[in-house]
């Protein structure tokens, strides 16, 4: 059986069926393996036999697959050398030129044809455009994610290929996916009291989404940490810790409740803290997104927060993929509980050291 036919966290395994389980079996000439025992997944095999015959779930689910080799471990003689560093300005050229697109586009509509966004229609097709956007820019998020865990390689990948979801949660998971992009976008939309009007951003705004990003992490630390913490939260949070190894799409494996308090609670309450434009918040969603993104993917590179790395760097506040992708490896014992970055992490004593020691050295000069 390939390891790619499975998974979930080997920590829920006697309680859970299609939990995740690692079992030794044996060495070869070459080097100790170990056989991954996995919850059965088959999704991928007929997503990929009916290209041409997908139901809209297969069709989204299609974008959660990228190359086999990633859900493999690799040959221990493999080696891929020093951890590279990976520049940020690429990221945010990246991330911007999909963000910058529809506001450029309302403001050109406002300024040269009168238009006004009053009417329930004209809003409707308001939020279907920056809607159909987003997706896009979701979907490109996700496969520039594969294209670098290709050709970066994923961490601790010798012991452990990246996981797929088993087929008991296939559905619930890509269904989640396209209610989350929904409802992210109707939180821009309820928020950004300015949507009819010409966007406005400013040479402050990537200080106000920058420090709205880190108000959305305060309320997510302590959200997240006190499922960690105590028994009696823990449910809430121990699906999405199904997984040791994440890819992009399982940023969002999660149970209901979860899903209130992330997408719902918690950016509502950071924007009680910073008040933004609504371009300023459909920014914001975009790095939001990316980062979490990211952040499951395990991409072996020093790979910083678009916009908050290279400031927080200095105070050693600042967030690599490393740090959520060793939250996850360990479990419910993890540490590293923000998201967004590395601030209450490191001011309230809860900071894991990376284990990538080479990410130091390669990342020295840039």
């Amino acid at each position: 059986m390939s390891v790619i036919e499975t998974y979930q966290n080997a920590d829920n395994l006697e309680n859970d069926p299609s939990s995740i389980a690692e079992q030794s079996v044996g060495e070869s000439a070459e080097t100790p393996r170990k056989k991954q025992i996995r919850a059965t997944t088959t999704w991928h095999n007929r997503v990929q036999e009916q290209k041409y015959r997908r139901s809209l779930v297969d069709w989204v689910s299609a974008f959660d697959l990228g190359p086999p080799e990633l859900y493999e471990p690799l040959a221990d003689k493999i080696d891929r050398g020093p951890v590279p560093y990976h520049p940020v300005w690429r990221e945010n050229l990246f991330i911007l030129k999909f963000m910058l697109v529809p506001l450029v586009a309302q403001w050109a509509l406002l300024t040269f044809t009168g238009i006004k966004l009053e009417s329930a229609i004209a809003i409707g097709i308001q939020y279907t455009a920056y809607q159909i956007w987003f997706v896009t820019f979701a979907i490109h998020t996700v496969l520039r994610a594969h294209r670098f865990m290709g050709e970066y390689g994923t961490l601790n990948e010798h012991k452990r290929g990246r996981d797929i979801v088993p087929d008991v949660h296939y559905k619930r998971l890509h269904y989640a996916l396209m209610i989350f992009i929904f409802v992210r976008n109707i939180g821009v939309f309820v928020l950004g009291k300015d949507r009819a009007l010409k966007p406005s951003l400013s040479l402050w705004s990537p200080v106000k989404v920058g420090l709205f990003q880190i108000a959305l992490d305060y309320f997510f630390y302590f959200y997240h940490r006190s499922t960690h913490e105590f028994d009696s939260l823990w449910f809430i949070h121990r699906q999405h810790h199904a997984t040791k190894s994440p890819t992009p799409f399982m940023s969002l494996w999660a149970d209901d409740y979860q899903d209130m308090i992330e997408w719902i609670i918690v950016p509502f309450l950071a924007y009680l803290v910073v008040n933004l434009t609504f371009a300023e918040l459909y920014v914001a969603s975009g790095y939001t997104l990316y980062v979490e993104a990211m952040g499951h993917s395990g991409i072996r590179a020093y790979w910083l927060h678009p916009l908050l790395g290279k400031v927080l760097q200095p105070f050693g506040m600042e967030l690599a993929i490393e740090d959520h992708d060793l939250h996850h490896r360990h479990g419910r014992g993890g540490k590293n509980y923000g998201k967004q970055s590395r601030v209450w992490d490191v001011l309230f004593g809860t900071c894991a050291p990376r284990e990538e020691e080479g990410i130091y050295a390669s990342s020295k000069g840039q």
